[in-house]
């Protein structure tokens, strides 16, 4: 995995749609990593919460089609 962005995001928000898995989850995890809060936004609540569990940073899952 690429490690933090060389910017800080500190007080920002990111809202990353597909989430759960695959290169939705690893931008979310990039972007916690910089210091953005980061909303995953996926179809099924029980894998986005996994992926939350795994990102170290402030997030918060919404399950939706979008």
């Amino acid at each position: 995995m690429v490690g933090p962005m060389q910017i800080s995001l500190d007080g920002k928000v990111a809202l990353v749609t597909g989430a759960s898995k695959g290169i939705g989850k690893a931008t979310a995890a990039t972007l916690a990593a910089s210091g953005a809060k980061v909303m995953l936004v996926s179809r099924k609540l029980d894998q986005l919460t996994a992926a939350a569990a795994e990102i170290d940073g402030a997030t918060e899952v919404y399950a939706a089609n979008v």
